[in-house]
């Protein structure tokens, strides 16, 4: 990486294995029907601009998929617009099925389902917290699946292949300037489409219930996180809160799912050596066997299975040499640093 431009990161591999893993921060992924057998292909570019994450994409075919169990464990609501250069997309969500082509871009809601076929392509994806524009496009989510149209569609295809394209050589210290700007051309180009769609909705308790749930992913290492914790921090009643977690079988049921996440995320990485009870006891799991049921119960393993796991694929990604960056970050890091 050079010092003197935009942070960026490089990872490139031909196995499968090892882009499902670098990918599962966001989609379990399988290969498409027929293409089992054929040579596998990722290589990703990514740049950190500002609350950001660019990724410029040459992937084989592949399925990516968030089920409603991965939806509600992960809690991720980040937004994903993909320009498709090469290739498209046949998409399959809650509110029907949509199909694209190479030229357009899609918009992905990470808050829900989704199931998506994808061939050998070449794009441009944008990772945007939530946070970025849920004030200026409220209604963002009702694009999930499908692609923006009209001339501030093809205009913002342009911006993100143009972006792609200039990140590269730009220097340091442009990337909240280029954030910001990214986000005004985001509302100028997709507020049209959105106004048009009998679906959109103001969405307020959807507003209120995704700014519950980023101050308790801010806030799962706390003893201190409670209902009233949550209740004050966002400015409901118990009541509205409870309503808004009710698909998420309650309060206090999400908040446990979510410190389960976390650690598995820490388990998962190589670099970690603590034992497995001091890192559950650091999201409140002070009873090693609360510990071991609940997490066996939310991912049919145990943790000790993961960690094993995870040493597994550190030996082969040690033999196989997937490129990435010296610093030892690469675009699946800073995605899960957005989300937390």
């Amino acid at each position: 990486m050079n010092p003197s431009t935009i942070p960026s990161s490089r990872f490139s591999t031909q196995q499968f294995d090892i882009w499902r893993e670098s990918i599962a921060v966001v989609f379990d992924v399988e290969r498409l029907s027929g293409d089992a057998e054929t040579t596998f292909n990722a290589s990703v570019d990514a740049f950190q601009l500002g609350d950001m994450v660019v990724t410029n994409a040459d992937l084989g075919g592949q399925r990516y998929v968030r089920s409603s169990a991965r939806v509600r464990r992960d809690g991720m609501d980040h937004f994903v617009l993909n320009l498709y250069r090469t290739g498209g997309w046949r998409a399959q969500t809650p509110r029907g099925e949509f199909e694209g082509r190479a030229g357009q871009v899609s918009v992905l809601d990470l808050s829900c389902e989704l199931v998506s076929d994808e061939p050998n392509c070449s794009l441009v994806a944008l990772f945007l917290p939530r946070s970025l524009v849920e004030d200026r496009l409220p209604n963002l989510g009702a694009l999930h699946g499908g692609a923006p149209s009209g001339p501030y569609a093809a205009l913002l295809a342009e911006y993100l292949g143009l972006l792609a394209r200039r990140l590269p050589t730009l220097p340091a210290g442009d990337e909240q300037a280029l954030s910001r700007a990214t986000c005004e051309m985001l509302t100028a180009c997709l507020a049209p489409s959105l106004a048009n769609l009998e679906a959109a909705r103001p969405g307020l308790e959807l507003v209120l219930q995704r700014r519950a749930k980023r101050f308790v992913e801010a806030h799962l290492h706390s003893a201190k996180l409670s209902t009233d914790a949550i209740c004050n921090a966002v400015g409901v009643s118990r009541r509205t809160l409870y309503r808004l977690f009710d698909q998420e079988g309650g309060v206090l049921r999400y908040i446990q799912s979510r410190r389960l996440e976390r650690i598995k995320t820490v388990l998962s990485d190589s670099r970690e050596t603590r034992r497995i009870s001091e890192v559950a006891a650091e999201f409140g799991f002070l009873r090693s066997d609360h510990f071991a049921r609940a997490f066996k119960q939310q991912y049919g393993q145990s943790a000790r299975d993961i960690r094993a796991l995870t040493t597994q694929y550190a030996e082969a990604g040690a033999e196989i040499s997937p490129v990435r960056p010296s610093e030892g970050q690469g675009f699946d890091d800073w995605i899960r640093a957005l989300h937390a």
